[in-house]
């Protein structure tokens, strides 16, 4: 799951990190003390889980969680046991009263965890007609991901991440195993740890490309290959 924590405590902060690092499944994407700066991120990621702070000194995390989108998840960190009432009202996932261990942070993701697995959004992404797609296994179900959709793919520990614009899938799967289901005319390798689609290139030379403002380098080793193969694609458009 995709997740940021926003708590304007650095320290309940810092151990919040620690305890998403020893859970494989979490993915956590930042962790803000400021929390207009966290809202920020929210908007433009949209994430699938938010770990929030009620009592903050800009804007409490009641109104923030308020303003999120109904399938965006939430579980609440505070100190303050009067506010369980008003965050249950608003149907979040939990609510974890500081200071709270391991265990019980581990409970509370497992709660998310389920809810976000029968949610919509672990539903089969609209086909578009006539369009290519990979087939991947992702929480625990078979879909089949449009290969338009596809910005990058990155190794991730032993696996990997499919970067779209929407969302990023992590499928139980190596790089060479997805490089085999890919058309090599729409997709190169370019480091050991990137492959890239080839229509979502923005610009490129020989150590770097550009796809959605994200700077993916390119290794030695792959240099000669993917430079051969754009001068290539490009005699081919003129």
């Amino acid at each position: 799951m995709r997740c940021i924590a926003i708590d304007d405590e650095p320290l309940a902060l810092k151990l919040l990190t620690h305890y998403c690092s020893q859970v494989p499944s979490i993915q956590l994407l930042g962790a803000y003390t400021d929390s207009l700066e966290g809202i920020a991120y929210i908007r433009s990621m949209q994430p699938d889980l938010i770990f929030l702070d009620i009592r903050m000194p800009d804007i409490s995390g009641i109104h923030i969680a308020q303003a999120l989108k109904k399938d965006t998840l939430v579980i609440f960190t505070t100190a303050y046991r009067e506010y369980a009432v008003e965050g249950f009202d608003l149907d979040v996932v939990d609510y974890l009263l500081k200071p709270f261990d391991f265990e019980r942070f581990l409970k509370a993701y497992d709660k998310a965890e389920q809810r976000f697995r029968s949610s919509s959004k672990t539903s089969v992404p609209e086909q578009v007609t006539g369009c290519k797609t990979v087939s991947i296994k992702y929480n625990y179900q078979k879909i089949q991901l449009p290969l338009p959709s596809i910005l990058y793919i990155e190794v991730f520990d032993n696996s990997i991440k499919i970067v779209t614009p929407d969302k990023i899938y992590m499928p139980a799967m190596t790089m060479k195993t997805i490089l085999n289901l890919l058309p090599e005319t729409e997709f190169v390798r370019v480091h050991k740890s990137f492959t890239v689609a080839i229509d979502k290139i923005r610009s490129f030379n020989s150590v770097q490309v550009v796809i959605d403002r994200k700077k993916i380098p390119v290794g030695r080793n792959y240099r000669k290959d993917f430079l051969q193969k754009m001068e290539a694609m490009k005699r081919e458009n003129l």
